[in-house]
């Protein structure tokens, strides 16, 4: 099975009820880094051990077409110029029903970025920074 892009949906939140599309997303990253190792090992080890820290839930990076007039774009600048994370929500397009998988996070945009060239668009990018549990919630037929 292979899910396609085209037909997913990101949103934001301010207030984690209320969603809205960020508008005409063209591309997305999803970055986990690798959780913190601490050595467990004693003088007494037969080999090295470990056990393993808190969970990174790392970053999305996201691409768009610049709408200065849109209402998620407008929400994402909001969360730019705060120190307030959002809610986030990204549904996947893999379900012939009434929802794709959903997963839902806070983050804080870390970054925002413009560019755009001659006989082009202005573009946008925007980076996430997942902060706390992500939810993940099943196609609904």
């Amino acid at each position: 099975m292979a899910i396609l892009t085209q037909g997913m949906k990101f949103q934001i939140s301010a207030d984690g009820t209320t969603y809205t599309d960020i508008g005409c997303i063209s591309d997305f990253g999803w970055d986990n880094p690798d959780r913190a190792q601490i050595d467990t090992t004693c003088f007494s080890s037969d080999s090295k051990e470990f056990a393993f820290g808190l969970r990174d839930n790392g970053t999305v990076t996201l691409g768009y077409r610049y709408d200065p007039e849109g209402a998620g774009q407008e929400l994402l600048e909001e969360s730019y110029a705060s120190d307030d994370s959002y809610r986030f929500k990204i549904e996947y397009s893999n379900t012939a029903g009434a929802t794709g998988t959903v997963k839902e996070f806070n983050g804080y945009v870390t970054s925002m970025s413009q560019d755009g060239a001659l006989d082009d668009i202005v573009n946008g990018s925007v980076t996430i920074k997942i902060t706390g549990a992500i939810t993940s919630t099943p196609p609904t037929p």
